[in-house]
């Protein structure tokens, strides 16, 4: 006998989610007359995963679903394996009519989640029930401020589901909390709508989203989890058609990227010294650019240095050890010098082997000699610098190479200026040929100096120009 019942129940709850499925309520209350509790003994005998009424509100059978509810109004409140009640899935579906049902039955079925920590008002937007979601949300204002397990709010899943609509609607409704939401981050990246939106280039979202006063003052300056604002992602996102009209559209809007902007202030520094024709920056980066040297100074001048550092050394060498006019041996011994007052009492004169233009103009000489040594010790150091191994990159050892070659040359010019006042009996006949070649020296030995001197400011200028970036950008980031 218990068997028999056993079996008569298991037919009727069978008959009943039938009955749900075609919607047939002159099944359903033939039922309830026959076994008027077998709605109550869903939850505990049923093995089935929803209750017929998630059945009838999925299907949209309207009367069925009012009939079982005036008969047991909790069933409202129940949930299937996916812990999804039935509003749930009459949300989701759009089926409006049963929606205010299940609100008049149980209106608190609107904050409860599913296992995706989901409300029905989320499966609305998500599907685009846009009737559905004003619905739910003045039978609980509340649920707007309700996120999934993802922190993603309504707004973020109107952005994610491209339900623009659904979006404008809920920003015009200025619920309390609706500005904070708009500029609130996801826990999967703390992505705002606007990141969102232009992540997935939706250009109408955007567009709409930087009109709103809320976005432009506040959450275009969040960041993200990797530290993007979403001027950044559209900067760094895959130029296409969409990412440009984003991009246009933010430009239009006067809104430019921290790295467009640090580019715009640098062209338009430079833009104002461009102008400043005068400006002693525009002057020194003008002569930087003209004496600035397209190869390799040190390897392409460092045989010619060496040659050169050799040959004065030689000829000043030679002109020492063997100068013009040596007096040879003779049975005349040392003579008296030409004048005796000169020099100190007891000095024997000119003697064999030594210059007889010393004994002519000594004093002259003396200056000669002393010229045509500079010139070779500067020369030998030049030379030593070449072969010592020292690092002639550094801008010191290049100084110093072109400090001691100019050196040289220079006193190996004077050398030659004494030498030939030594060897011409009237000077006044060469007078005017050492004067222009005195001045051209001179002139060209000028522009040298000056050409070492502005070298080295432009050098200290551009050290102190990139120490003063490198402070910038570490203020900027």
């Amino acid at each position: 006998m218990e068997i028999t019942n056993n079996n008569e129940e298991e037919r009727r709850m069978r008959d009943l989610y039938k009955a749900a499925q075609e919607g047939r309520v002159s099944t359903l209350n033939t039922l309830l007359q026959q076994d008027p509790l077998i709605l109550h003994r869903l939850s505990s005998q049923t093995t089935f995963f929803e209750t017929p009424l998630h059945v009838s509100t999925l299907l949209g059978h309207l009367e069925f679903t009012r009939t079982l509810l005036a008969r047991c109004p909790k069933l409202a409140l129940e949930s299937d394996s996916s812990q999804r009640t039935p509003l749930h899935l009459a949300s989701a579906r759009g089926h409006m009519h049963t929606v205010k049902e299940l609100l008049q039955a149980g209106g608190e079925a609107c904050l409860v989640h599913d296992q995706e920590h989901r409300i029905p008002l989320h499966h609305a937007v998500m599907r685009g029930r846009r009737d559905v979601v004003l619905e739910l949300i003045t039978a609980s204002p509340e649920s707007l401020r309700l996120h999934d397990d993802k922190g993603k709010t309504i707004f973020h899943l109107c952005v994610m589901y491209n339900r623009l609509d659904i979006l404008k609607d809920l920003v015009k409704l200025d619920t309390d909390g609706t500005h904070e939401l708009l500029i609130k981050g996801d826990l999967d990246g703390k992505n705002t709508v606007l990141h969102l939106a232009i992540m997935l280039k939706q250009v109408e979202t955007v567009s709409y989203l930087i009109s709103i006063q809320t976005i432009i003052s506040e959450a275009l300056n969040l960041k993200n989890d990797m530290g993007y604002t979403a001027t950044d992602i559209v900067e760094r996102s895959p130029k296409d058609s969409k990412s440009l009209e984003i991009q246009v559209i933010l430009m239009d809007r006067g809104i430019k990227s921290r790295r467009k902007e640090r580019i715009d202030g640098v062209a338009s520094q430079e833009e104002r010294c461009r102008k400043e024709k005068w400006s002693w920056r525009y002057v020194l980066e003008t002569i930087d650019q003209w004496l600035v040297y397209n190869g390799d100074w040190l390897e392409d001048m460092r045989g010619n240095l060496s040659t050169v550092a050799t040959v004065i050394s030689t000829m000043t060498f030679q002109t020492v050890l063997s100068p013009r006019g040596i007096r040879p041996n003779d049975p005349l011994g040392c003579l008296p010098y030409k004048d005796e007052s000169e020099h100190d009492k007891g000095s024997s004169g000119q003697c064999p082997g030594e210059a007889m233009l010393a004994y002519r103009q000594t004093h002259v000489f003396s200056l000669f000699i002393m010229y045509n040594t500079i010139s070779f010790v500067t020369s030998l150091c030049v030379a030593l610098l070449l072969v010592s191994g020292v690092p002639l990159k550094h801008r010191f050892v290049m100084w110093l190479l072109s400090i001691g070659m100019g050196i040289s040359i220079t006193y190996l010019t004077n050398a030659y200026a004494v030498g030939l006042v030594l060897i011409t009996p009237d000077v006044h006949d060469i007078d005017q040929v050492m004067t222009i070649s005195s001045w051209i020296f001179n002139a060209l030995r000028a522009l040298t100096v000056v050409y070492s001197m502005v070298i080295f400011v432009i050098w200290v200028v551009k050290k102190l120009k990139a120490k003063a970036g490198k402070q910038l950008s570490q203020v900027v980031q």
